[in-house]
Formats: C-alpha cells, sequence, structure tokens
C-alpha cells in the first residue's frame, strides 16, 4: 500500500482528556466515554425520557463533574447542502434525499467549521430533552460534522484528490475531497465486503477516479475492519490509515464506530 505525503500527517483528532465526557448517542442507548470509563446506557424504544438508571449511571461515574461535555449524534444519517446554495425553507426536501423524517422527529442542523456546508439530520428531541437536566452545558453535534472538520483541518496538498472512509459496524462514511474541497459525502451500508467494494467503486467511476490518481484514506485501523481493507487493497494501491497508531483506551469490539472512542469534539 502506498502512503503520498497528505497522509503521512496525522488528522487533527483530540483525545479525551481529565474532566470531559463525550456522549455518544445511538438508536439504541448512550455510550458514555471519558478516559477511564465507558458505560452504556440502553434506551426502550417507547419511552425515553430521564429515570433512576440514567441517574445512577451519571452519579455513579460524577460525569456531572466534566467541564466539557459533547453529545455526539450517531442515530440519524445525515444530508450535506452547499451553504451557498441552501434554502432554509427548503430542510425537509434536503433532508429527503436521504433519509424520511418521522413522527416527533424535527431537522436538527449543524455547520461546519470552514463555514461551507450545513448538515441537516433528524433529530428526536426526547433524546436530548433526557440529557439536559444532567448536564446543563452540554453541546450537541453530529458526527459527520466531525469528520467532515478534522478532514479539511489537515494540511493537504495542493492539487490532490482523497477519498476519506469511515467504517463503523453496518455502515459506512464516503467524503471525496479534491484540493481540500468537498466533491461528495454520503452513508453507505456496510454489510459484506462485496457491498463495500460495490459502492466504493461506484462512487469512483461515478466522479471519473482513475485508480491511480486519488488516495484512500481510512479514520483509524481496526482489527474488526481487516476483511474491508484487504479486499480493497486488491483493486486500490494507494491506501493509508489516519491515526493509525493510535492508543485506544478500551476494548473497541463493543463500540459500533471505534474512531470514536477516545475522541472529543
Amino acid at each position: 500500500m502506498e502512503t503520498g505525503r497528505l497522509f503521512l500527517m496525522p488528522l487533527s483528532k483530540k483525545v479525551i482528556q481529565d474532566k470531559e465526557l463525550s456522549i455518544h448517542i445511538f438508536k439504541d442507548g448512550f455510550s458514555f466515554c471519558t478516559p477511564d470509563a465507558r458505560p452504556f446506557f440502553p434506551l426502550e424504544s417507547d419511552k425515553i425520557e430521564p429515570n433512576n438508571t440514567l441517574e445512577k449511571i451519571v452519579a455513579s461515574h460524577a460525569f456531572e463533574d466534566n467541564e466539557k461535555i459533547v453529545g455526539i449524534h450517531f442515530d440519524q444519517p445525515a444530508t450535506f447542502v452547499p451553504k451557498m446554495l441552501f434554502n432554509p425553507a427548503e430542510k425537509e426536501t434536503y433532508l429527503s434525499y436521504n433519509v424520511s423524517l418521522e413522527k416527533d422527529q424535527i431537522i436538527s442542523e449543524n455547520q461546519t467549521d470552514d463555514d461551507l456546508i450545513k448538515i441537516l439530520f433528524p433529530l428526536n428531541n426526547k433524546i436530548e430533552s433526557a440529557l439536559k437536566p444532567h448536564f446543563k452545558d452540554i453541546s450537541f453535534k453530529h458526527y459527520s460534522k466531525i469528520l467532515y472538520d478534522l478532514c479539511t483541518a489537515s494540511e493537504a496538498d495542493e492539487d490532490n484528490t482523497a477519498m476519506n472512509i469511515h467504517l463503523q459496524n453496518d455502515r459506512f462514511d464516503l467524503f471525496v475531497f479534491k484540493n481540500n474541497k468537498l466533491m461528495m459525502f454520503n452513508t453507505y451500508p456496510c454489510l459484506n465486503e462485496d457491498s463495500f467494494l460495490y459502492f466504493v467503486m461506484a462512487v469512483a467511476e461515478d466522479l471519473s477516479l482513475s485508480p491511480e490518481a486519488f488516495n484512500i484514506v481510512f479514520f483509524g485501523k481496526y482489527n474488526r475492519f481487516d476483511k474491508y481493507y484487504t479486499a480493497l487493497k486488491s483493486y486500490h494501491e494507494k491506501i493509508s490509515f489516519s491515526d493509525e497508531h493510535d492508543t485506544l483506551i478500551f476494548d473497541e469490539k463493543n463500540h459500533p464506530a471505534p474512531y470514536f472512542l477516545n475522541l472529543i469534539a
């Protein structure tokens, strides 16, 4: 596998420090991540509200004492809209291209650090409302905003095209940047090696990217995803891994998105 100059530079990933708490919001519950603990609080599908179990988890780990607390949404996919084309009245239309808005959901909005992209995603207010009584200074964002900001904050060579891939247990996120400007973003199901290769190759074909013309960069490198790295290596040589030597503080096997296990945004 080949590593270009761009990808010798690690992304500016911020690792969780003392007095920092990252709360990962999934469809089935919350994962609380600190430097020394990672308890999981399951959500009942028909009842999302503060209760004694959540209070016990928060109290037992003194989570309320943290000085920086961030809630990161993984529970719904996101839609990216260039800010220069964004019309607030069309938010539901933009979102409908990727996901349907369900009952009791509203459209939440993030903005990238470079002020170029609006990020839209469905939000169930009950989830955030369950956390806010315990964490008054908590801020919320979608995980795709964090990935985008990491990519655009890195030092890129001019005239360089990169495909950045973030693997999760059942899906993966794919960004394509040219000269550090976003060409496309989407999230795809990841059922097996064949489906993974299909989507990666389809994107390359749609954008007319020849194999020698772009680099593929994975967010981190994890044993559970070895089959995807190996499958892709048969079709593409220019592959590298950001933060490959990053040290995880927990066994990452039980977390759907291991790159975020020790990340604070």
